[in-house]
């Protein structure tokens, strides 16, 4: 059964004659009677009715029945010719911190998600150990974390760095630029994880553990800002997310915590089947970095 059988039956139950279906078709008479008759002979029934020197045909109850068959049978065709046009979505997977997923990324998120791109955008939030591991074994194709770490496959490339500021409550008695000493560790909520951050916060408040309180998302971050004298140093994108959506001061640090950095984590042996689209949201995630709202946020 053949595309041009099943045309050619469609056109004689709309015109109901064979010569108006052959003109219609631009094909000859003969050419729709020799289609309709190999029609008839694949499906082992009459279709058509054929009385000498009737201008128009008539269908047998089988003819009648194929109408529906035939024409659901040419949308599907329709279909899929016009899906071995278009270029098939080919799915990403995207592990990052939680931070960065929260306060940097969300917006490239946004647009990949909301354009015409063929790329199916996956993304989940991990501990930056566990990115590293889920790109060597090949579950996920792209990572966004704040550690460089050593690891076979896994490589690592700065995409960019932002200081750390201070943030409390709006109330707070905190300058605009604010000296480590003047901040009481008994106040402090940690939410900083990076090695050199860690080595500086100790020259200052030592590692007394037991001092500060401590969270491990921005979500549970966010909650924490209405308790007056309550501080934490985190970098200024999510400082900026914070001024968005609570009532926070920000102040400067007089002595300069170790900037945050953010690294483009990868397999150094990309599946083939991925290289396309690795490189698709490359462009997208270099585009994106130029942009004005992402600029304003990590400045």
């Amino acid at each position: 059964m053949t595309v041009e059988q099943i045309e050619t039956f469609l056109m004689i139950t709309q015109t109901k004659s064979l010569s108006a279906a052959a003109q219609n078709l631009c094909i000859s008479q003969s050419a729709v009677s020799h289609r309709v008759r190999n029609l008839e002979e694949k499906l082992g029934c009459e279709l058509l009715i054929r009385a000498r020197g009737e201008k128009f045909v008539s269908l047998t109850l089988k003819g009648e029945e194929f109408i529906e068959i035939a024409t659901r049978w040419k949308a599907l065709w329709n279909e899929t010719k016009l899906w071995t046009k278009q270029e098939s979505k080919v799915n990403l997977t995207l592990a990052s911190v939680d931070s960065l997923n929260t306060c940097v990324f969300s917006g490239l998120y946004k647009d990949l998600i909301n354009s015409d791109k063929v790329i199916s955008l996956n993304v989940s939030s991990h501990w930056t150990k566990t990115v590293y591991d889920l790109i060597e074994r090949y579950e996920a194709d792209i990572g966004f974390t704040m550690s460089s770490l050593k690891s076979p496959n896994a490589i690592a490339k700065l995409l960019f760095k932002s200081r750390g500021v201070v943030i409390s409550s709006i109330s707070s008695k905190y300058p605009t630029e604010v000296h480590p000493h003047v901040l009481k560790t008994s106040d402090e909520i940690l939410f900083s994880y990076i090695p050199d951050y860690d080595v500086w916060h100790n020259s200052w408040w030592g590692n007394d553990q037991n001092e500060h309180s401590s969270v491990d998302t921005v979500s549970l971050l966010f909650t924490m800002f209405d308790l007056t004298e309550k501080w934490a140093i985190v970098p200024i994108w999510i400082a900026r997310i914070f001024e968005k959506q609570h009532s926070v001061k920000i102040s400067e640090l007089s002595v300069p915590a170790p900037e945050y950095a953010c690294y483009l984590v990868s397999n150094r042996y990309p599946k083939s089947s991925k290289i396309k689209t690795i490189e698709t949201f490359s462009i997208a995630l270099d585009a994106y970095m130029n942009t004005e709202i992402f600029l304003s946020r990590i400045r």
